[in-house]
């Protein structure tokens, strides 16, 4: 009896074990991965991003985007989204970036070699990323109703800077509804970036993706791109 219990405690452990070592990703599920001891998931393209979470050799990623002009990747990491550089990184089964790694630039923002601008378009409704002259993405937007120059509830045309940030789920009393990754460039008009008008559950409401008061509403997958991409300082043209 006591040898017939020792067997079965052996395999409920190896079962035990097998159940804990697929709770990772690891590399052998994927070609694109970790490929240094520990590697910091950033907010932001650059050193002076904060540090989300940190990921460990051998753990698997998802590339959504990247590389940047300096070898910054956006990935997913286990249901997280942040920046990591290439240097470190596997991407499709070789190294992510050859150029070295990046600059530490004393730990805080400086100034990048390719200055990030976001360009809006007023008559195709277009919000398009630029590295320098390299336009990087561009989405559909949901812009001001007010459809004059400089009016109070347009997307007025000019030259902006985004001043400040905030990804949470946030009421807003003017649209009576809720949104996320808020970044603002208008303080005139209230203007910003936001996701589209979403419920208490972060889920996106009926006529959501209508028309704004002004500001800049994009799908939810596509702000929280802007957000994670666009640091505050960044230089926003309006026009038609």
């Amino acid at each position: 009896m006591g040898t017939r219990l020792w067997r079965i405690s052996i395999v409920v452990a190896f079962v035990v074990a097998l159940i804990g070592f697929g709770n990772a990703p690891t590399a052998s599920a994927s070609s694109s991965y970790v490929n240094t001891d520990v590697l910091n998931l950033r907010d932001d393209a650059g050193v002076w991003g904060n540090v989300i979470t940190q990921m460990y050799d051998g753990e698997a990623i998802s590339v959504l985007d990247g590389p940047t002009w300096d070898g910054w990747y956006y990935v997913d990491y286990w249901g997280t989204q942040g920046w990591a550089h290439g240097q470190y990184l596997i991407v499709n089964g070789k190294r992510g970036w050859k150029d070295g790694a990046p600059s530490t630039g004393g730990g805080s923002y400086s100034e990048p070699a390719v200055e990030k601008w976001i360009d809006i378009n007023r008559s195709s409704s277009t919000v398009t990323l630029f590295e320098g002259d390299v336009a990087i993405a561009s989405y559909y937007a949901s812009l001001g109703w007010d459809t004059s120059d400089q009016g109070f509830y347009a997307t007025a045309s000019g030259t902006y800077y985004i001043y400040a940030k905030n990804a949470d789920l946030t009421w807003t009393e003017w649209g009576q509804a809720y949104i996320m990754y808020w970044m603002a460039f208008d303080s005139e008009r209230a203007n910003g970036f936001h996701s589209w008008s979403m419920d208490a559950s972060g889920n996106v409401i009926p006529g959501g993706d209508g028309a704004t008061g002004g500001c800049v509403a994009l799908a939810p997958d596509q702000a929280a791109y802007v957000f994670s991409w666009a640091p505050e300082g960044t230089r926003v043209e309006i026009h038609w």
